[in-house]
């Protein structure tokens, strides 16, 4: 259709599949590559699959695969349930993350009883939690590295007050995943236009942002 005459325009950017084509630019590991390698849809949505919870727990699970495999982790044992796809639920990860009790009896609970694999040691939890953190910082890292992009994109904006919804399970349950988000894309941007940033939870964020988009654009058109 013709341009707006406010020449303005909305996008829906699906920048979940940026860099799908050539893996040139994310920085992807091995355990990207064989998740990505085994899914439904291999070459394809690179972006999400590094920072949606959707993936991360395969992700996780890959490495504590990988560990095992060296006799870095669980003595080199697995189990059925390890060795198979999916086994490890991102929320697994969560709750790992923030495991502040003396034994880390929530990772434990994971390992021994969620997969199977009995007498862990001190040592493999301690790991385990490394792991969780660290899978969840990278995605909030590289969240906040999409947003970035985008809103230097129109630096123009960022003189006055900009809202920035997120939608998702990582930003709303993952610990500390806004103020990782945050404190990287503080670096990136003048202090004089990041303080004009605010960073909020947008529940159902595409079917609410769709609806004020067209509430907006029947208001212009009257």
């Amino acid at each position: 259709g013709p341009n707006p005459s406010s020449g303005e325009m909305v996008l829906n950017m699906e920048w979940g599949a940026f860099d799908s084509d050539d893996f040139a630019s994310l920085p992807f590991t091995p355990h990207d590559i064989k998740l990505d390698r085994k899914s439904i849809n291999p070459r394809k949505q690179a972006y999400e699959k590094m920072i949606s919870g959707m993936y991360l727990g395969e992700i996780a699970r890959n490495i504590v695969l990988w560990l095992a495999d060296q006799r870095l982790l669980l003595d080199g044992r697995s189990s059925e349930v390890l060795n198979a796809m999916w086994s490890i639920d991102t929320s697994y990860l969560s709750s790992g993350a923030i495991d502040t009790s003396p034994d880390l009896s929530e990772i434990q609970q994971v390992i021994e009883k969620t997969l199977n694999i009995c007498n862990s040691t001190f040592v493999d939890r301690q790991i385990f939690k490394v792991i969780a953190i660290l899978v969840g910082e990278r995605a909030a890292r590289l969240s906040a590295v999409g947003v970035v992009a985008t809103l230097t994109k129109r630096a123009d904006m960022l003189s006055k007050p900009v809202t920035v919804g997120i939608d998702g399970s990582m930003y709303e349950h993952y610990p500390y995943f806004h103020d990782i988000l945050v404190e990287t894309a503080s670096h990136f941007i003048p202090q004089e236009q990041f303080k004009n940033i605010s960073f909020i939870l947008a529940k159902d964020g595409s079917g609410v942002g769709a609806a004020i988009t067209a509430m907006l654009a029947a208001t212009h058109e009257d």
